[in-house]
């Protein structure tokens, strides 16, 4: 379920914080300057969380260059890298 605060920032303008919780997913947010820009955030976030498309950065960050390059450089002499 999506909650939309309204905050004030530094100078004085509006700003909107969305906040997507999901029971088993961990809680998601967002800083935006339209409620507009808050609420479409907020829908199409939940929609992506409940349908398995919401891939979180941390998840990302765990995966490096190294997965992907081979422990020998047997396959990279292949493609004509010499090591």
């Amino acid at each position: 379920m999506a909650n939309i605060e309204r905050r004030k920032d530094i100078g004085g303008a509006d700003r909107f914080r969305a906040k997507v919780r999901l029971k088993g997913h961990p809680s998601v947010s967002g800083s935006f300057k339209r409620l507009t820009d808050a609420r479409r955030w907020a829908q199409s976030t939940e929609t992506a969380i409940r349908e398995g498309r919401y891939f979180k950065t941390l998840e990302a960050k765990r995966h490096t260059l190294g997965d992907l390059v081979p422990s020998s450089g047997q396959s990279l002499h292949l493609l004509g890298v010499d090591w």
